[in-house]
This record gives C-alpha cells, structure tokens and sequence, in this order.
C-alpha cells in the first residue's frame, strides 16, 4: 500500500473515531442536555433522528431501515472500489485524497449510525432548520471542496476526467477490459 493511502485510511478512521467517540460521550452523558453554542442560531441539543435519510426526514417517509442500510452499503462499496481503482490508474492528488476521506468517513459513519444506533444520533441545532451531527459536517465538508476543485483546479480535475477513469472504472465493474488499460493520466 502506498504511503498516500495510509495517510488516507488513517485520515478516515480518525474521523469515523472522533464522530463516533462524540457519540457514545454524549449518549452516556449528555442526552438530555441542551445548551446554546451560539444562541439565537445554534445549539446542542442531541435527539435520535429515526429518519434514516436527510430525504425522509424532510419528506416524513416512512422508508424502512433495511433498504437505508443495503443504499449507504452499496455507497460504500462503490466509493472504496472507485477510489481504489482511480489509485491504480493514476496517482491520485492530495485534494482528492483528502475529499475522498470525508465522503468515506461520512458513508461509514452512517452506516454505522443505521446498524448500531437504529437512527443517527444528532446534537447540533440549527434554528429554524434541522439538527445534525458531525457526519454531516464531513459530508459538507467534501460538498465544499468539490466545488473549490471544479471552480479553481478545474483543469486538474479536467485531466482526471478525461483519463476516461470513470468509463473504465464503471465498465470494469461489469466485467469488461478498459478501453486504455496502458494509458494513464499523471
């Protein structure tokens, strides 16, 4: 394994750690506590949110937890497929190493909050909208570099497009040969 993939997966199990330490602190001490961070605004205020999904939160659907669980699975599988793919194909940048960590990280920890907390246990509120927790502060995170890549290293991202990783990737999966397996993007 190259020594950029273990700062990678080292970079992932620390976030699934810290988010799920949080957890497990404020489920044993601080459930039923409610305090403002920055009042009028935001607030811990921890609740198990049985929704499954953002989606079925808002939404009120009443999606069973099985079928959350088999979507964030296949998510999960997928996203550790592509990136270790891409890794293969091309060196992948430290951006894109760093991205991949949070998206992962937050995958996992929802996994993680569907299995073993039938739920997710959120404790930041934000007035007026929802509760969350740092899971999808991890997921935002990416959100938020995604759109600083594609706004200021697009022709890196450009590059790493047109390597045709994706198209190989995908046909990969359904058992073809990639179209240019000797080329690579560096």
């Amino acid at each position: 394994m190259k020594a950029g993939n273990i700062k990678t997966w080292l970079g992932v199990a620390a976030l699934v750690a810290l988010e799920q330490g949080i957890k497990l602190v404020i489920n044993r001490f601080f459930l039923s506590v409610s305090a403002p961070i920055i009042a009028p605004i935001l607030y811990f205020e921890p609740m198990f949110n049985r929704h499954y999904s953002w989606f079925n939160s808002m939404l009120r659907l009443e999606d069973s937890r099985w079928v959350h669980i088999a979507i964030v699975g296949l998510l999960i599988v997928l996203l550790f497929l592509f990136y270790r793919y891409g890794s293969m194909r091309t060196r992948p940048r430290r951006m894109v190493s760093v991205m991949f960590a949070f998206l992962f990280a937050g995958a996992l920890c929802s996994f993680i909050d569907k299995v073993f907390w039938d739920g997710s246990l959120d404790y930041i509120r934000l007035t007026g909208f929802f509760t969350f927790d740092l899971k999808d502060i991890y997921i935002n995170v990416f959100n938020g570099l995604l759109v600083y890549v594609v706004i200021f290293q697009s022709e890196q991202m450009k590059r790493y497009m047109d390597s045709s990783i994706i198209g190989d990737f995908f046909r990969s999966l359904g058992g073809l040969r990639p179209l240019d397996k000797g080329k690579e993007s560096r």
